[in-house]
């Protein structure tokens, strides 16, 4: 009987000790800075940021000054084509996701970063003029595709533009 209860309590001590060994945290050595959350060993980043720390922000890869050409197409007015437009992208304001794009230093477009190479066109209305669109970063090469819907017309237009930051 005593070797009975030596054998079960050899028995719990063993497995005791490998329950505790088995028990690590994952995250114990994954620092995410102050942008991102680790879970089960990886970093998770809060919207805006990327990076093995989450210390990219991924804005700043598109903020700068940029000379877009390209095309436009219009279902009444014709198409055409747009030579150099300067074209300045700065941060916008309330979070890391937001750029505001001015184009032609007159026009400036709302803008959500949405990966460290892409953005939306917040869809807005500026001067009875609708917006949306898309962009996106390949090395330094820019791609806006933007649209202008015009109320008056009524006609939506369609700018591919392209430049290098």
């Amino acid at each position: 009987m005593k070797r009975r209860i030596l054998q079960i309590l050899g028995v719990a001590a063993i497995a005791t000790i490998g329950m505790v060994s088995c028990d690590t945290d994952a995250c114990k050595d994954v620092d995410c800075g102050l942008n991102g959350t680790c879970v089960e060993g990886d970093c998770e980043c809060d919207a805006g940021y990327s990076g093995v720390a989450c210390a990219t922000e991924n804005r700043a890869a598109f903020v700068g000054t940029v000379n877009l050409s390209g095309t436009v197409a219009c279902g009444v007015s014709g198409n055409g084509t747009i030579s150099s437009t300067a074209t300045t992208i700065s941060a916008g304001s309330g979070s890391a996701t937001k750029i505001v794009m001015n184009v032609g230093g007159s026009l400036a477009i709302a803008c959500t970063v949405t990966s460290a190479t892409s953005f939306t066109v917040d869809n807005q209305t500026i001067d009875n003029y609708t917006y949306g669109g898309s962009g996106s970063l390949s090395g330094t090469t820019l791609n806006v595709t933007l649209t202008e819907q015009d109320p008056s017309v009524p006609e939506t237009c369609t700018y591919t533009l392209s430049g290098t930051l």
